[in-house]
């Protein structure tokens, strides 16, 4: 599954973002740090940082695949 040139600029840098988020929150979430009941603020900042976006470009290039 290969995005295109143009999709791929545009994933890297939104996961980019995701990736130091997630990693970063998730050991606040293990250690204890951030409570669970953050959990849908955590949510809601990964749909800011682009995460949906994210999922549609896999999805796109999973669908050009499929299509072959």
């Amino acid at each position: 599954v290969t995005p295109t040139p143009e999709e791929s600029a545009e994933l890297a840098n939104i996961m980019n973002q995701i990736d130091t988020y997630r990693e970063e929150m998730v050991m606040r979430f293990i250690l204890g740090i951030e409570p669970l009941e953050n959990f849908d603020k955590y949510l809601a900042q990964m749909k800011k940082l682009g995460i949906d976006r994210a999922i549609q470009i896999y999805q796109a290039a999973l669908e050009r695949y499929k299509s072959r």
